[in-house]
Formats: structure tokens, C-alpha cells, sequence
């Protein structure tokens, strides 16, 4: 599917159709529309603006803005409108909000995600983690509000980030231990950037949060044992300031220092951040591993799948339990050991690969905001140097690693009641209500592990019936 469909689906709504004054919208092809919108390098840029229906026009000083710049940088820019709704006081009924969504288009120089299309707004809006309220223009995955507003001209369009290497060229990080030049911080570290305020209750909430999980994932995996925690501060006083480094100083935290104006204010932008506390994690390079990493938090408090980003293979969470109701999956469970779980990617990875590259699935993300192609059915066949299958109408497989004494490994042993033994390589499918494990004391290689997928597969494993899932399991 084209990227332009992945994002908005088959359709949008042209706004200053001819019929919008009777409340009528022409609805146009989204290849059609954005037709001369390409993702990366020259051409068209398409940007999303996320705008609220029950903020009035007078005090949506940002939608007057961009429809401004809009004017004087077209055709390099599309717009693609999507409106939300503000919770604020008693929510309005259905028609309430339509009438507010055809009063937020009509006569807009540019196209709207349909108001009927609650799952691409929801999507959407979770993707680009926009806050609720504030009205926002996203340009390839980048919020540009503060960028357009202090650009009324466009001289600046689209508006790039800088650098992030470049913005914090020279810059002294500050820890309680010492000082630290951003290019000194060893090249195998994940870099961790948590924008924050004192001032901001949210912010004082997470960071309890992100220090236990910071804590949990260096004791769990030595290859993240030097994660560095770069504090970026958006408070108003040096006092405040302090309160925000103190609140992450149990994490071993860096910060960029008070005085350091001017990267402070540049890396929400380097980042793509538009609001806090964010959280983004970075390679030592500068490129961005994983953009909502707050969601992400959340979802696995432990940092199981630190750094979380798409991959082909992931630590059984509970998060992954609820996505077992709908996929099969692929499930080694092993000890709690370090070793165990570098061995257990090293044999899953291949077939894990093997498996998305033939059905041309994107890795999943371990996180339920992020993956918006959990529930799709797919008709493909898979091949395998060994065999070639024909599969039809199925939910795609997951690939998981249950570590022992974890919750998540411990309630889905007990629903399927399968035995404490470790190593064991299962296969569990909650759809079809059916199950197949490995003999226990079977080698576990690359290659066993290949034929056994391809043997589930297939179809042709020695399956045994399997009891309805249970969110309780």
C-alpha cells in the first residue's frame, strides 16, 4: 500500500468543493490528491494539520497562520486537515461535532480526513502523540508549530530540523558526578532525552517512572548498561530548573545546562517534540530510535523491550498477552539471565526475519499505540528454502521471548498449562484455539527453530486443543 493510503486510507474530503455551503463535501482519491506529495527529497510536502473543532476560529491563531503561509508556499505544500474534538466542559453529541467539523473545513484551500473516520484520527493522533487542544502542522513525522510561527513568511519552509550533533556541538552537559561535552559521551550508548519542566504536574509523575525503568533495563541487559539520561529543561527559573535535575539525578542523569539557552531551545525541534514531558531515544549518531518513548513507557514500565523500536523479535509483556487473542504467536520461554535472552534473539531473529521479509510485514512494534496493522488478515503464500505453503486468510505471527518469573511468562504457562521447564519453544494460536511445543530436550538452533515454524506453518505440526483465551488468563 502507498504510504499516502497507509496514512489517511482511501479517501479525503476536499474542502472548498462547490457544494460545502450546503454542507457537502467532494470526496477525491488520496493518490489523486496528493499526487505530487513524495515522502523524502524533491517535491510536494504533505502536512498533517491537527486542528479542534470546539476552538473557535478567532482562537485558533494557528490555523489563521498556516493557511497564510500556506498561500505563500503553495504547491510545495499539501495540507491534509484532521479534526478532533477538545474535551473541555460537556462533550456535544454526533451532531453537534459534525456540523463543528464541516464549520472547521468549509472553504479551506486544501483536503480533511473524513469525519466518519475515527480509527485514522485516532491513528493519527497517537502516531504524532498531539496534545490535546493546541492545534499542530506535522511535516514527515515532525511537529512544526513554533517553526511556522516564527516563520509568518516561509521563508524557512519546510522548516528541517537542525542537527542534533549540531546543536549540541561544545555543549558541557551537567551531571551531579560532573561534566561531560555532549561528542564525549561513549559512541555505544543509547542517548535517552527527557524534556521536562518542574512546573509541569505530568513531568513530576513520570520521572519516578523513568528512573525505575531506567534502573530495571541496566541491571537486566549489560549491553544497555551505559544508557545516558540527557535532561532538557523548559523551565522558567534557574530555581526551577534545579528541581527538574534533582528529580532525575537517582537515574545518573546529564542535563543541558541553564546557561545553554539556545540548545535548550533548539532540540524540541531537533526531536520532533512538541509538548512535555516527552521522551526520545536516540543511537550515538543522533538518529531517532524510538520518538514516543512516554507511550512506550507506559506500556512496558519495566523496559523489557528497551529501546523499543520495531524489531522482529520482543520480550513477552502483557501488552503482548492482549495481542495474543488476536495473533498466533511464537513464544521461547527461558531464565531470567542475560545470556538467555542474547541466545534466545540470536535463534528466533532468523525465522522471525524470514518470516515478516516473506509476507512483506513491517516488524511490529512491541506497543499497542504504534502498530496499526495488528488486526489485518493477509492472503500470501509462504516459502521457505524447504517448502513452499500456501496459507490463506490468517492473522499474522508474533515472535516473543518469555523470561521466567516474569508475570506475563508466568500467566500464560498457567493458562495453556504448560510446565516450568526452560528452554521450551511453543507455538500458540488463541484463534484456532490450538497449540504445539517442542520436545522438551530437543537442541535449540537456528535451524530447529526454523523447521519448527515452518512445520506450524504449515500446518503439519502435532498441535493439541487449547482453551479459550482470557484477558485474565
Amino acid at each position: 500500500m502507498d504510504w499516502r493510503e497507509k496514512l489517511f486510507g482511501k479517501v479525503l474530503v476536499k474542502c472548498d468543493s462547490p457544494g460545502t455551503q450546503n454542507g457537502q463535501f467532494e470526496n477525491v482519491p488520496t493518490l489523486e490528491a496528493l499526487a505530487d506529495c513524495v515522502e523524502d527529497g524533491e517535491g510536494a510536502v504533505c502536512g498533517i494539520y491537527f486542528s479542534f473543532a470546539n476552538i473557535s476560529d478567532t482562537s485558533d491563531d494557528f490555523g489563521v497562520r498556516l493557511e497564510d503561509v500556506y498561500k505563500k508556499v503553495d504547491p510545495r505544500l499539501k495540507v491534509v486537515q484532521v479534526v478532533l474534538w477538545a474535551h473541555v466542559g460537556t462533550p456535544e453529541g454526533p451532531i453537534e461535532r459534525e456540523t463543528g467539523f464541516r464549520r472547521s473545513l468549509t472553504g479551506k484551500p486544501w483536503f480533511a480526513v473524513p469525519f466518519h473516520d475515527v480509527d485514522i484520527k485516532r491513528r493519527l493522533t497517537q502516531k504524532y502523540s498531539i496534545a490535546v487542544g493546541v492545534p499542530t502542522l506535522v511535516i514527515r513525522g515532525r511537529p512544526v508549530r513554533d517553526a511556522l510561527l516564527n516563520d509568518p513568511g516561509g521563508e524557512r519552509f519546510p522548516w528541517p530540523a537542525p542537527p542534533l550533533t549540531d546543536v549540541l556541538r561544545g555543549v558541557q552537559l551537567q551531571g551531579e558526578t560532573g561534566s561531560k561535552l555532549f561528542e564525549e559521551l561513549p559512541g555505544d550508548t543509547v542517548r535517552v532525552f527527557y524534556f521536562a519542566a518542574h512546573w509541569c504536574p505530568p513531568c513530576r509523575t513520570f520521572a519516578p517512572s523513568l528512573c525505575n525503568a531506567l534502573a530495571a533495563v541496566r541491571k537486566r541487559r549489560a549491553k544497555y548498561a551505559n544508557t545516558q539520561l540527557i535532561l532538557v529543561s523548559s523551565d522558567r527559573s534557574e530555581q526551577s530548573y534545579k528541581r527538574s535535575v534533582s528529580s532525575v539525578s537517582a537515574a545518573g542523569a546529564l542535563a543541558v545546562p541553564w546557561t545553554a539557552t539556545e540548545a535548550r531551545l533548539a532540540l524540541p525541534t531537533a526531536l520532533g517534540v512538541a509538548g512535555i514531558p516527552a521522551l526520545v531515544l536516540t543511537d550515538s549518531n543522533g538518529k531517532v530510535i524510538t520518538a514516543n518513548g512516554r507511550q512506550h513507557l507506559a506500556a512496558d514500565p519495566l523496559g523489557l523491550n528497551f529501546p523499543w523500536g520495531h524489531r522482529p523479535v520482543s520480550l513477552l509483556t502483557e501488552q503482548a498477552l492482549l495481542k495474543m487473542a488476536r495473533h498466533p504467536a511464537v513464544v521461547l520461554f527461558i531464565d531470567d539471565e542475560d545470556a538467555e535472552i542474547e541466545f534466545s534473539e540470536s535463534v528466533l531473529t532468523p525465522s522471525a526475519e524470514s518470516y515478516y521479509e516473506e509476507c512483506s510485514i513491517q516488524y511490529p512494534g512491541f506497543c499497542p499505540y504504534q502498530n496499526s496493522s495488528d488486526d489485518e488478515t493477509m492472503d500470501f503464500d509462504y516459502t521457505t528454502s524447504r517448502s513452499r505453503v500456501k496459507k490463506k486468510s490468517f492473522k499474522h505471527v508474533m515472535f516473543y521471548i518469555g523470561i521466567d518469573g516474569t508475570d506475563s511468562a508466568d500467566m500464560l504457562r498457567e493458562h495453556i498449562g504448560l510446565d516450568d521447564a526452560v528452554p521450551l519453544l511453543t507455538a500458540i494460536d488463541f484463534p484456532k484455539q490450538r497449540m504445539v511445543t517442542m520436545k522438551y530436550g530437543d537442541e535449540i538452533t537456528t535451524d530447529s527453530v526454523q523447521n519448527f515454524v515452518d512445520a506450524y506453518l504449515s500446518g503439519n505440526a502435532d498441535f493439541k486443543p487449547l482453551k479459550p483465551y482470557s484477558e485474565k488468563c
